[in-house]
């Protein structure tokens, strides 16, 4: 049984640059939930397994009880605070919302994650492990970055294939938003749904839209500069720029009290 842990307001554990974690960020703060985040360090697995038995973030501690995975923690905010409702009403269209919100965790999640970091593991570790510590407030001895990143490949299976196949999926996540397209400028329906935040927080890492609240600073290294440029035409990748820019608003973020 998950643990609990008592605070009078949302508690998020959150990895600040993730996707993953920035689909979750997304819902409270469309939602308005006052939350209180704690970026955790690299070393945050067996912190992640103690709360919910599984090694990964984001953890929401809601109502004192952990909720791992982004997919169920969205699910337990709808019931939290119904509004603004990120499942579509219609029993079809929600059906579809959450086809499409499976489709680009599993197909894209994954993909998108070994597309970025493998090439810059090979071309800059130390530069890698600076983007992965973005928003945390302790980092990586230099001595241990090449023990952490033979682990961090290992853990997400990142190697020349993953690589390849993971730069195929990015563009056919791009493909399948162009293809989903409604007139009303959704992936579903006329409004905004799960489908438009999952797609366009799960492609964050490379468009990096101005409203990201979690950007690396410094220099950004030159191979993912032109994986970018090489996406920026995309009908897909320009769709993301414009959800953002009129969905993504401000944060929801308080001080623990």
């Amino acid at each position: 049984m998950p643990p609990t842990l008592q605070t009078p307001l949302p508690l998020l554990w959150h990895f600040p640059i993730s996707h993953f974690n920035e689909k979750v960020r997304w819902a409270l703060d469309l939602k308005a939930i006052p939350h209180v985040r704690r970026a955790l360090s690299l070393g945050y697995f067996p912190k992640a397994v103690w709360a919910t038995g599984q090694g990964r973030l984001p953890i929401l501690f809601l109502d004192g009880k952990a909720i791992g995975d982004s997919t169920r923690i969205i699910a337990a905010l709808e019931q939290y605070k119904p509004e603004p409702a990120l499942y579509p009403t219609d029993a079809v269209l929600r059906r579809r919302a959450l086809e499409l919100e499976d489709f680009f965790d599993e197909e894209l999640g994954h993909s998108l994650r070994a597309a970025i970091l493998g090439p810059l593991f090979e071309a800059d570790p130390q530069a890698a492990v600076g983007v992965l510590t973005t928003g945390m407030t302790t980092g990586i001895p230099r001595f241990m970055t090449p023990v952490f990143v033979a682990m961090y490949k290992a853990r997400h299976n990142i190697n020349d294939a993953t690589v390849t196949g993971g730069r195929a999926k990015v563009l056919a996540g791009l493909d399948r938003i162009a293809a989903e397209l409604q007139p009303s400028g959704y992936l579903v329906g006329d409004r905004f749904s799960v489908a438009d935040l999952t797609a366009a927080a799960l492609f964050c890492p490379i468009v990096m839209p101005p409203e990201f609240q979690y950007r690396p600073t410094g220099p950004e290294h030159r191979l993912t500069t032109e994986y970018r440029n090489s996406l920026a035409g995309h009908t897909g990748f320009r769709w993301v720029e414009d959800i953002y820019r009129r969905h993504r608003g401000k944060s929801a973020e308080v001080e623990a009290p």
